[in-house]
């Protein structure tokens, strides 16, 4: 399980949240803290403007019935009794809440001493209190009497964690939301801007990106549009110049076939024809090759279950041995010359280095699956991936007596995958070799 993020946008919005989050809560407590500190303030001086009024009440009447009285004045929070002796003791530190209305009450009693008033709290001995909740005052009279008063709740949290959650809770949700817009509308030009990697040259044409968003991303298009023209020129110089090599070697070949017929040698003028006739199918499949993908045909809908059907009635007709079986609806868009001749080649090598060719075509809503199978002498599985590439030839098969210039696989390769396709080569468990092509519908 990854903690972070691996995109932009995961990222972009894990970090606001996180950091608004602990913002968040960080005010919250210095905001608490104030709050607090109000609340006990106010508390302190309500709670002393009372003592004070029942101290001054009890003041006047006979000791005898400020008991009576005392019980009369007590509710709510204060509990008052009247005595001859203090109640509350001093803790050895008194802080808080409790300081506040010591502090309060000595500024409201005229006359009155630190040692005439006494406010404490049930604690251990060493000042820390055992009873949060409940704080002792004890008020000196002018005739010696006390004024003992129970305060409860007097000190305790002001904060609510249910608000924290609910409002941390909701600034979340309003940061992801805002965070999902902000970092869809960044990350959709990259996210776009791969998807155009992924396919550059695939399509007959570059498509270029839109020119928008933030400054850097709009950099990060225009520089690769600009990359796409320079491959795009850079391969159909090449491919011209090839092809113009190729081309151009025809003529010296043909002036080579006119002069050999001088020859006296019957062996060495067929030897001689031989060369020319393979340099010349070389230069042919050469010219093919360079073609498969700058021919310029137009995508369009086609059945790709009729195309091979046709293929494979052709190979039947001049007597070789082809199967085909097709399953489901087979349309797809694509350039159908070019994806004729890939499934040409395919079928002919199944035919020629496997005796015969058993297809099948199998069309699903998401793609179409072609397997062309033989059963030849396959390929040794540290072949299989060199087979691809231009000019590269088997010995053991592909000699000069089979024919083959080593690229019918290669533009078959190059056709399916400008389709957005993928081609694998498999030996099959008993014997045989097995193709199988897979063309996106999407």
């Amino acid at each position: 399980m990854r903690l972070v993020p691996d995109t932009i946008a995961g990222r972009t919005i894990a970090i606001l949240l996180v950091g608004l989050i602990a913002l968040h809560l960080a005010s919250i407590w210095a905001y608490q803290l104030g709050l607090d500190s109000e609340v006990n303030l106010t508390n302190a001086a309500r709670t002393a403007e009372r003592l004070v009024a029942i101290e001054s009440t009890l003041s006047r009447l006979p000791p005898a019935d400020r008991e009576a009285a005392a019980h009369t004045l007590s509710g709510g929070a204060l509990e008052v009794h009247y005595s001859s002796v203090p109640l509350a003791v001093a803790p050895a530190v008194l802080e808080g809440l409790p300081s506040d209305l010591r502090t309060e009450l000595v500024k409201r009693v005229i006359g009155a001493n630190e040692d005439e008033v006494i406010v404490g709290a049930p604690t251990e001995g060493t000042g820390k209190r055992t009873d949060p909740h409940l704080t002792l005052v004890s008020m000196k009279l002018a005739d010696g009497g006390w004024v003992n008063t129970n305060i409860a709740l007097l000190d305790g949290p002001h904060s609510s964690i249910r608000a924290i959650v609910v409002s941390t809770g909701l600034m979340a949700l309003g940061v992801l939301g805002i965070a999902l817009g902000m970092a869809g509308s960044v990350t959709r030009p990259i996210r776009k801007c791969a998807e155009e990697a992924q396919r550059v040259y695939v399509a007959s044409e570059p498509q270029p990106l839109p020119v928008e968003g933030p400054k850097e991303v709009r950099e990060l298009a225009t520089a690769f549009n600009e990359m796409q023209q320079r491959v795009k020129k850079l391969v159909d110089e090449r491919t011209l110049v090839l092809a113009a090599v190729s081309h151009d070697l025809k003529s010296p070949l043909a002036r080579l076939r006119l002069r050999i017929e001088e020859l006296e040698s019957d062996d060495r003028r067929r030897d001689i024809e031989t060369d020319l006739d393979e340099m010349l199918q070389m230069i042919d499949s050469s010219l093919e090759f360079l073609r498969s993908d700058h021919t310029g045909e137009e995508k369009q809908r086609l059945d790709i279950g009729a195309i091979i059907g046709t293929i494979c009635d052709d190979f039947s007709d001049r007597g070789f041995s082809v199967t085909v079986e097709r399953q489901g609806k087979a349309v797809f868009s694509g350039r159908r010359l070019a994806l004729k001749r890939a499934f040409t080649n395919l079928i002919a090598n199944a035919i020629k280095y496997g005796q015969l060719a058993q297809v099948r075509v199998v069309a699903t809503e998401h793609s179409i699956t072609i397997v062309i199978e033989d059963e030849g002498p396959g390929i040794p599985e540290h072949e299989l991936d060199k087979v691809y590439a231009p000019f590269y030839r088997i010995e053991t098969s592909r000699s000069r007596d089979t024919g083959g210039s080593g690229l019918g696989l290669t533009v078959a390769k190059s056709v399916i995958t400008g389709h957005g396709g993928s081609l694998l080569l498999a030996n099959r468990p008993d014997r045989g070799l097995s193709a199988t092509i897979i063309l996106p519908r999407s």
